[in-house]
């Protein structure tokens, strides 16, 4: 009977021992880092501090916290499925489909960390 135990034990770790491995398939290679693409397609609207620009009805983006903006850049890639009410990122939403078959997609956590760090004016 202990064998039978010992036996079905090591086949359960064996069966499970590559539950949790992602295949290396789903690794995401971006083209532009996160201020290249700040720089090329943020900056217009966002400004050079993430101050906004008011012109372009671009918001202020350098008060918001990491998860503020992760949950604003989310509903940008994500065509409004996160917290607009499809009125704040109308033009990005359109937008963001052509920016990222021109490679300017991103990872949506970097790239708050790269705007938080770089441009928060409440630290």
């Amino acid at each position: 009977m202990k064998k039978m135990n010992l036996a079905l034990c090591l086949m359960a770790l064996v069966v499970l021992s590559g539950c949790g491995d992602k295949p290396k398939s789903d690794v995401v290679t971006y083209k532009y880092t996160p201020e290249q693409v700040y720089k090329e397609t943020c900056l217009h609207c966002h400004g050079p501090k993430g101050e906004g620009v008011a012109e372009k009805k671009g918001p202020a983006i350098n008060k918001q916290t990491i998860q503020e903006l992760e949950m604003s850049l989310f509903d940008i890639k994500n065509g409004g499925l996160g917290q607009s009410t499809a009125t704040e990122h109308d033009v990005m939403e359109h937008n963001m489909k052509k920016l990222a078959e021109k490679g300017y997609d991103y990872d949506i956590k970097m790239m708050a960390t790269y705007i938080h760090n770089t441009f928060n004016i409440t630290k």
